[in-house]
């Protein structure tokens, strides 16, 4: 089964993938304490609370606090041979171990390129249709 849905909620929402997607914009700055991230953290929806992003594909709900954590995945998907997690670590100049990334906390059964192959293409229309709806709730 596939489906893709925004649940609101009256703090802000917090991911597995947040601390590695929007990193704070003052150096040194410790990730809890930032001021400000880029890419920002999504902001309430009037009326509605913060938004969390649910992507369910084949039994697995991936979890999102933000737009730029599914184009993250994404962009990580598409690679035939995924990086390491090691590599990702580097690529952010974080200094937390790689058991901690959001990618070693994804289930092994989400990983394989037949799977991310089948998943990618959903994945991409759940983010249209995330964009769309934000865009009209914004209004």
């Amino acid at each position: 089964m596939k489906r893709y849905w925004i649940a609101y909620q009256d703090m802000p929402v917090w991911s597995p993938m947040a601390f590695w997607v929007h990193l704070p914009t003052r150096r040194n700055q410790i990730w809890v304490y930032a001021d400000a991230y880029d890419p920002p953290l999504t902001r309430p929806v009037g009326g509605r609370g913060f938004p969390a992003f649910l992507v369910e594909i084949d039994g697995f709900t991936f979890y999102f606090a933000s737009l730029a954590e599914l184009r993250e995945l994404i962009r990580v998907f598409e690679m035939k041979l995924m990086p390491s997690v090691r590599h990702l670590c580097r690529e952010r100049g974080s200094s937390k171990g790689p058991n901690s990334h959001w990618l070693s906390r994804l289930p092994a059964r989400v990983k394989p390129w037949r799977y991310r192959q089948k998943a990618l293409p959903f994945l991409r229309q759940a983010l249209d249709g995330f964009e769309r709806q934000l865009a009209s709730d914004r209004k």
